[in-house]
């Protein structure tokens, strides 16, 4: 069986996750290569829908999301798992659980201010109506990785230049 492997999506909410999650997804399928996205938001709405936003439950959501990605990569599929995953203490549980030779850290990168401009689901709005609660990069901290795999800036780069340096880099990895 060839090696599947676990790609994590992180960054700031709006900082385009899950749209570069779908769109190297849905190119893998296309190759017939058997692919899932793991989407934070549609997880916190299903296997996840028990946990708050404290630091111990986003510990316990991307522990769940990283089990679920190995279970996956046991059984030959590639997983793009696009969460925030705001800390380097949690992504590096999250890479111990699945594996080092397995997992590969890419780095949504793109500022506060940017996310809060593109703001579609409306969540940076409220979130700065209050000066306490749990919203990653206003109230709680996000640390940038130190040492990801791969940084894609999509904030300067439009979302096909994006889904096509994901592409190249994974192609290079895989082939």
């Amino acid at each position: 069986m060839e090696s599947s492997f676990t790609f994590w999506l992180t960054g700031l909410s709006g900082a385009g996750k899950t749209s570069l999650g779908e769109a190297i997804a849905l190119h893998d399928r296309k190759k017939g290569l058997p692919t899932v996205l793991l989407d934070g938001d549609v997880l916190r709405s299903s296997i996840s829908k028990d946990l708050g936003y404290s630091e111990e439950e986003r510990m316990e959501q991307n522990r769940r999301a990283a089990a679920l990605a190995k279970l996956l990569n046991r059984q030959g599929i590639t997983v793009f798992a696009a969460l925030i995953s705001p800390l380097e203490k949690i992504r590096k549980e999250i890479e111990d659980q699945i594996g080092k030779n397995q997992f590969f850290l890419i780095h949504v990168a793109c500022s506060l201010d940017e996310c809060i401009r593109r703001d579609v689901k409306k969540h940076y709005e409220k979130a700065l109506k209050t000066t306490s609660g749990t919203f990653t990069g206003i109230h709680q901290t996000y640390e940038a990785p130190v040492n990801p795999w791969l940084t894609v800036d999509t904030e300067n780069y439009d979302k096909e230049t994006c889904v096509n340096q994901l592409i190249e880099a994974i192609d290079a990895l895989v082939h």
